[in-house]
């Protein structure tokens, strides 16, 4: 498995709007996509933070599996990189969900941390 780097982070909050603010008007990141519970933000290189709250799915799955962020870790090959880590008996979590853009699934590390690992998808 190749690790391309860290192209997402995931937050849980339950201040919403302050989160979104801070991100955009404080430290100057540009909003994606906003909507009533998430909004996500990118950098200047176009790695991205979605903000997630109260009502958003992924707000009470994080509150249910994480204790912190979630980053994702770009991969080549989803399929695989799921099959490489169950070889080694890593917890998966759920299965893999998809976007417009992305494929992704959830991986718990043996201290607990929930990361995600995610390939691009084809245009």
């Amino acid at each position: 498995m190749h690790i391309r780097g860290i192209r997402w982070l995931g937050i849980r909050t339950d201040r919403f709007e302050e989160l979104v603010s801070f991100l955009r008007d404080g430290l100057g990141l540009s909003v994606n996509f906003e909507g009533a519970t998430t909004a996500e933000l990118s950098t200047s290189d176009g790695d991205a933070i979605q903000v997630m709250g109260p009502g958003h799915r992924y707000h009470a799955f994080f509150g249910e599996q994480a204790a912190g962020p979630v980053p994702l870790l770009e991969v080549d090959d989803v399929a695989a990189a799921r099959a490489e880590l169950e070889a080694i008996g890593a917890e998966i979590v759920g299965s893999v969900e998809r976007d417009r853009r992305w494929e992704w699934f959830h991986v718990r590390a043996p201290d607990g941390t929930l990361f995600e690992l995610g390939s691009r998808r084809p245009d």
